[in-house]
């Protein structure tokens, strides 16, 4: 007995000496599982999981207060609100997300006094998220002429890249007749929209695209 006792310290000793205190094993396995847990399992859950709203036929995406979106049925709304979903009103900033597959379609408004080509030129020097939509070594075509089916005439133009390609359309649309800025002016909305994916992808997804800009429209 005295001897088993006497082997079992020694273990301990020599299990301490070599950096391994049992007391601290059971909490250590704990900290890994949980680490593992929020580093792969989590992430792996959240790519696998669907975003949170299908588009379905008649749905409409709310870009902006009194801006509205027609979206394809069959995509996501990533991010965004739609028409009669939400309880809590669109303001005159905001963003909307359409994907997809691998094709993003995100739009971002703002109030906004300058033309068209003026907001597009802002959103090529400011916008980080444009370097990132485009992809490495992106090559920009002549900017050309967009109008929606309401009649707002925007500019536009396109990218290629390594990796992705897409487009930038920039929209100001007039102001409604009850929208005043602090000094009761009226106020006009700029509307920003990048879209990007593979070659393959983009080319399949082309005239759910064009639909969906040119259904962007003002409320009277």
């Amino acid at each position: 007995m005295g001897q088993m006792n006497a082997t079992a310290t020694m273990t301990s000793d020599a299990r301490r000496s070599a950096g391994i205190d049992p007391r601290t094993v059971k909490p250590a396995l704990l900290v890994l599982a949980l680490a593992v847990l929020m580093s792969v399992v989590l992430p792996s859950i959240d790519r696998d999981t669907p975003y949170r709203d299908a588009i379905h036929k008649g749905d409409v995406a709310e870009i902006a207060d009194g801006i509205t979106l027609v979206p394809t049925a069959g995509w996501d709304l990533a991010s965004g609100a739609l028409a009669g979903h939400t309880r809590s009103p669109v303001g005159s900033t905001a963003t909307t997300e359409l994907v997809d597959g691998s094709v993003d379609f995100d739009v971002q408004a703002a109030p906004f006094a300058g033309t068209p080509s003026a907001l597009l030129r802002q959103i090529n020097k400011i916008n980080a998220d444009l370097e990132q939509a485009r992809g490495r070594a992106a090559a920009t075509s002549d900017r050309y002429a967009v109008t929606t089916r309401q009649g707002v005439v925007g500019v536009a133009e396109d990218f290629v890249g390594v990796d992705k390609q897409g487009s930038i359309v920039a929209f100001v649309f007039p102001p409604r007749t009850q929208s005043t800025g602090s000094h009761g002016q009226s106020t006009r909305e700029g509307v920003e929209i990048v879209v990007s994916g593979p070659k393959g992808s983009m080319s399949r997804r082309r005239d759910d695209i064009v639909a969906m800009i040119r259904s962007i429209r003002t409320a009277p």
